[in-house]
């Protein structure tokens, strides 16, 4: 029953010419719109930028952010699509603190969880931002055993990688997103 619903959104939906009826679809023209404030959440200032910040992230990084019951229905908006949003995006890390080490992709296409799945595993705090990873020396990075063979051989390639990323003093931006895998996935 819900597959035929979900056929008969899809030809609604169609251009006229095609076939449909030319009815916009209202979920994807949502989540549109709701990436479209995380965006701006993430790279501009303003009033209600700083409100949202204050009220819900905090000392927390977006990405780190998860919905409550006691959440505005905006906010609890804003998280439904927030995991897909950031898995498209890519970033300029700025001073670090938004950015998550392992989750956003941050250093190269893809997070560090998706390159290097079994380091992730083991990690004692997966949301870490770059921020607090590469504050000190050695890395604050801890894991749940020790590091050997393939597993060592990835985290020393990890801090090979890392050893010219400088951080600076303004909050990161959102460079782009890849949205046709998002609108049409």
């Amino acid at each position: 029953m819900e597959r035929q619903v979900a056929d008969k959104r899809e030809i609604l939906c169609q251009p006229k010419i095609q076939g449909g009826l030319g009815i916009q679809n209202l979920d994807l023209h949502n989540r549109c719109l709701l990436s479209k404030w995380l965006f701006k959440l993430l790279n501009e200032d303003g009033i209600w930028q700083e409100l949202l910040r204050n009220k819900y992230i905090k000392d927390k990084t977006l990405g780190s952010c998860t919905k409550k019951p006691t959440d505005s229905h905006f906010w609890k908006g804003l998280m439904n699509v927030k995991d897909t949003f950031m898995g498209l995006g890519s970033f300029r890390v700025k001073d670090g603190s938004q950015t998550r080490f392992w989750i956003d992709a941050w250093l190269g296409d893809q997070p560090l969880k998706d390159r290097f799945p079994a380091l992730f595993n083991i990690v004692r705090r997966k949301q870490d931002s770059v921020a607090r990873v590469l504050t000190s020396v050695p890395l604050n990075i801890s894991f749940r055993r020790n590091l050997v063979s393939r597993n060592l051989r990835d985290w020393l390639r990890i801090v090979a990688s890392i050893q010219d990323v400088n951080l600076l003093g303004k909050r990161h931006i959102c460079l782009g997103f890849t949205f046709i895998r998002y609108l049409l996935g």
